[in-house]
């Protein structure tokens, strides 16, 4: 078998059923409804300070490479 049909998997027809119509509008097009989804935050707070932080770090690391290496070291986001 060297290609999939797929034109016949749908089921029968059953009448009555309106799930799938939708309004036209004058081009005979359907309307949708809006497709308003909920927002899902990719970060959370803590996981948020933690980056800033390390990247605070990095950054502070780029104006001064060896700083680190010094025991009275402090970065400068710390109050």
């Amino acid at each position: 078998m060297s290609k999939i049909d797929t034109q016949g998997m749908s089921g029968e027809v059953t009448k009555g059923c309106t799930d799938n119509v939708y309004p036209k509008d004058e081009n005979g097009n359907p309307i949708y409804p809006p497709f308003n989804p909920t927002p899902l935050p990719m970060l959370t707070p803590l996981l948020r300070k933690e980056l800033k932080d390390l990247i605070n770090e990095v950054l502070d690391e780029r104006q001064d490479p060896h700083a680190s290496f010094n025991p009275n070291y402090t970065p400068s986001y710390y109050p």
